[in-house]
């Protein structure tokens, strides 16, 4: 390890098929951290044997978890990175060059996602900006779910993606599901969010609309596809969760077809808009 006046951080869960790449990405880093949620894998052998300095503590939520790894720094940057992500030769050229630039506090960087075997261009997932790296003192972690960081001070954008080795089979994905969707109701409810059972229709809908229409998911094919439709079926999860957390109250779904025919009419818009033919555009219209 070099000194470049960076620390690595790295979360880990039971990592061991993905960490060891991880880890060879960051060496050259003054040091690495990783802050290990109780794995019964191989993960924590393998951190330390990788030279790197470990702590053990149990989620509570990944905000949490990031900060109390960041109160372990004591080099001026911080690096975050995921143990199914990796740091290309051309993105540590381009971070070392940006730390040298005044008046900057923290840089994002965008991410390549491949998911199922595939890099996910579109669908919402591209460029995927992260702020990731910044000045250990001026960054703090927020949000229980899809936690953000707050960086007092300037941010710039740098052009090399962090390469992420996202969801690889459907049985990850589904396992990540049951987490993320607990803790999405969780703060839904605290925001004061009511369920009413055309969330069960509406919500979903509006994701897959939003990801494979108006984010051009079509345009990933049948991984666009199959990934819109999972994403639309996580936010069924979440306010089938609502509905729970409320006792699953009964109620009358008398206006369900009303409502089911605007859903249609939404999809009916995506497609006229979408078509590129122009006679079936008309025909569609007329429709």
């Amino acid at each position: 390890m070099g000194k470049t006046g960076i620390t690595a951080i790295i979360l880990t869960k039971n990592e061991e098929k993905n960490l060891p790449q991880c880890l060879e990405s960051v060496t050259w880093v003054d040091e690495i951290i990783v802050v290990d949620d109780e794995s019964t894998d191989k993960t924590v052998a393998l951190a330390e044997k990788a030279g790197a300095k470990v702590y053990k503590r149990k989620l509570d939520d990944f905000a949490t978890q990031r900060n109390f790894a960041l109160s372990k720094v004591e080099t001026e940057w911080v690096l975050l990175v995921d143990p199914d992500e990796s740091v290309p030769l051309k993105l540590k050229e381009e971070i070392l060059r940006a730390m040298k630039l005044k008046g900057f506090d923290g840089f994002y960087f965008p991410r390549k996602n491949i998911i199922f075997g595939q890099w996910i261009e579109h669908s919402g997932w591209s460029p995927d900006h992260q702020l990731h790296f910044f000045r250990t003192k001026k960054g703090r972690y927020l949000g229980k779910v899809h936690e953000q960081v707050e960086v007092k001070g300037k941010a710039g954008y740098l052009k090399t993606p962090l390469v992420h080795e996202n969801y690889q089979t459907i049985t990850q994905y589904l396992e990540k599901l049951i987490h993320y969707t607990e803790l999405e109701a969780e703060r839904q409810i605290k925001a004061g969010h009511k369920f009413t059972w055309s969330d069960l229709i509406q919500k979903p809908l509006d994701e897959f609309l939003r990801r494979y229409f108006a984010e051009e998911g079509y345009k990933d094919g049948i991984h666009g596809l199959a990934l819109n439709l999972l994403q639309a079926f996580s936010e069924l999860i979440v306010y089938l969760r609502i509905w729970e957390q409320e006792g699953f109250p009964s109620g009358s779904t008398k206006n369900v077809f009303s409502q089911l025919e605007k859903a249609i009419a939404q999809l009916q818009y995506w497609l006229v808009k979408k078509n590129k033919n122009p006679v079936k555009k008309i025909l569609q219209r007329l429709k």
